[in-house]
């Protein structure tokens, strides 16, 4: 898939599994209703600029109708608090208006597919930099229609990472930056990246720092990046496991890499997820990517 803006630099993950619903109602015909994709990623959203996803990134909503009748859905975006639901890490969108379609309703011909553009737009504020929301973007009957079906897709939003913030980034619980990066690594050295625990509550918390991947139950491919792998050992990186901050204050803390220098090691490209769990509220995350030099040619 061709990517284009500096920016939005890529669809870091797409889930294809069609979201499929099956309604039998009363009457003699059955309804389906199958969208693709399921769920999807996009980053390097810069805050201020206006996104055309389907422009950018070639990516669409695809409504399916294996019906032998024509159906009309409505197209919406929700907050997950009001309707649908978000990985572990992640915020809710601010804003559901953030996100919107090119069309409120879609008609799909019998046995054929229909297509909407989503659009997206984050306030050019600098609170809105290393962010991670999740968005729900709604299918669903129209209402009289007599169709009841409904389908929920995810959408995680990530905006730039960025450092020497102007302010504090938003929510209770910020973070500087919003990707750790490791690039021009070589095997067997040491090299040490800080990242800043941003205090934005009213009280005092104790922040736990532990790599979500290693968590048994964490679905990895819902967090990598297009092009990276999870991290072989995430011992490799060292940091504190537990800070206390004041509230309205803020904490930096170094994150030290150690990759072996064993020669499968050269050319890769890692990424570990660190969350960042206060003792009350929701977590968030640092995304973490490494990237080793190649090896060089022997003469």
């Amino acid at each position: 898939m061709a990517m284009k803006g500096r920016n939005m630099t890529r669809i870091v993950r797409l889930t294809f599994l069609w979201a499929l619903v099956l309604l039998l109602p009363c009457q003699l015909r059955a309804a389906s209703l199958k969208v693709s994709p399921a769920q999807f990623m996009v980053d390097g959203v810069e805050p201020g600029k206006l996104y055309d996803i389907f422009k950018e990134t070639g990516l669409r909503l695809t409504i399916y109708n294996d019906d032998d009748v024509e159906h009309t859905w409505v197209l919406s975006t929700h907050r997950p608090s009001e309707r649908g639901r978000w990985e572990k890490g992640y915020a809710e969108i601010p804003e559901a208006k953030w996100c919107w379609f090119d069309k409120e309703e879609i008609t799909v011909a019998p046995n054929s597919a229909a297509y909407a553009k989503l659009y997206l737009r984050i306030p050019p504020e600098e609170k809105y930099y290393n962010q991670h929301w999740i968005a729900t973007i709604g299918v669903g009957g129209k209402r009289g229609g007599g169709i009841s079906l409904a389908v929920d897709i995810r959408v995680q939003i990530e905006t730039e990472s960025k450092v020497d913030l102007k302010g504090r980034p938003n929510g209770p619980l910020g973070l500087e930056p919003g990707t750790v990066r490791f690039e021009d690594i070589i095997p067997g050295g040491s090299k040490k990246m800080p990242m800043i625990i941003h205090n934005n509550d009213v009280k005092a918390h104790v922040y736990k720092i532990t790599s979500l991947f290693d968590d048994a139950d964490t679905k990895k491919r819902s967090y990598l990046s297009h092009s990276y792998a999870a991290i072989p050992d995430s011992g490799w990186l060292k940091y504190d496991k537990k800070i206390r901050i004041k509230p309205g204050r803020s904490a930096s803390i170094g994150t030290q890499l150690n990759v072996p220098a064993d020669a499968i090691n050269f050319g890769k490209k890692w990424e570990d997820i660190l969350l960042i769990e206060p003792d009350e509220g929701l977590a968030a995350f640092v995304r973490v990517q490494v990237q080793t030099i190649q090896k060089a040619k022997e003469d």
